[in-house]
Order: structure tokens, then sequence, then C-alpha cells
């Protein structure tokens, strides 16, 4: 198996968040696909359900 370098690095990935936050946004959830190289950042509004449980509170079945 050969070595090939990463199509996305930890430091493009924090440099992007960095960036998204110097913005004013709150982040909700990051995405990134190592396939691809894309890093998708998601506002909080957008990782939050219509009925106020996050996604992954939901998939555990854990209330607040």
């Amino acid at each position: 198996m050969s070595n090939r370098p990463a199509k996305i690095t930890q430091t493009e990935i924090s440099r992007t968040i960095k960036g998204a936050a110097e913005a004013g946004m709150q982040i909700g959830e990051v995405r990134v696909n190592h396939a691809t190289g894309e890093v998708t950042i998601l506002p909080v509004s957008s990782s939050i359900s219509t009925n106020g449980i996050a996604d992954i509170d939901r998939m555990l079945d854990i209330r607040k």
C-alpha cells in the first residue's frame, strides 16, 4: 500500500472553522468528506431539528 498525501489536512480544517467563526457564524456542525477534501460548515440553526432536539440526541434518544 503506497503512502499518498491527504486531500485535506487538520490545519486546513482548523483554518476553515476559524474563518467561519471570525466571520460571525455560530457553528453547529462540521462535516468533512475525506475522499473529496470538502469541508462543510453548518450554522447552529441547521443542526437543531424543528422540535428543538439535536440530531444526535434524537439518535441516542436523549431528551432535555
